[in-house]
């Protein structure tokens, strides 16, 4: 891919990559790490001259894979795998840096830089986002 400068690498994230949520500490982390990892891999491609090969970063909310048990949110329904699909497609064929699904999620990082903590605390408690939390391991001895 480097030698002939050519080629699309996608990132799989989420926008638990961008936005914490409480007990999804360790699974927002990786997130935040893939996110990261997309950014510093395009600038090291833009630095060696490398305009050929492109890159993509998927941020979708949740979907419905089973992943998280009883999602629910005020901020829209539950994604399918295939809509979330046909987006990050778009996105590729349309060399798109960063891909969110539902696409209005990307406003969300403009509010993060604009708004002080407790506004964003109080936006975050309005979209109501609730899950079955497993909190802790049983130990099964």
């Amino acid at each position: 891919m480097m030698k002939n400068n050519h080629g699309h690498i996608v990132t799989v994230a989420s926008a638990a990559g961008h936005f914490v949520l409480s007990f999804m500490v360790t699974y927002c982390s990786s997130k935040f790490a893939a996110v990261g990892f997309h950014k510093a891999l395009t600038e090291e491609l833009s630095t060696l001259g490398k305009d050929g090969i492109k890159t993509t970063c998927l941020c979708p909310v949740f979907i419905n894979t089973g992943f998280v048990k009883n999602p629910t949110t005020r901020l829209g329904k539950i994604l399918e795998i295939e809509e979330v699909v046909e987006a990050l497609m778009e996105g590729i064929l349309t060399n798109k840096k960063m891909v969110f699904v539902p696409s209005h999620q990307g406003i969300g990082l403009l509010l993060e830089r604009l708004f002080p903590e407790r506004a964003l605390k109080a936006l975050m408690k309005m979209t109501e986002i609730k899950f079955d939390a497993v909190v802790g391991q049983r130990s099964t001895q």
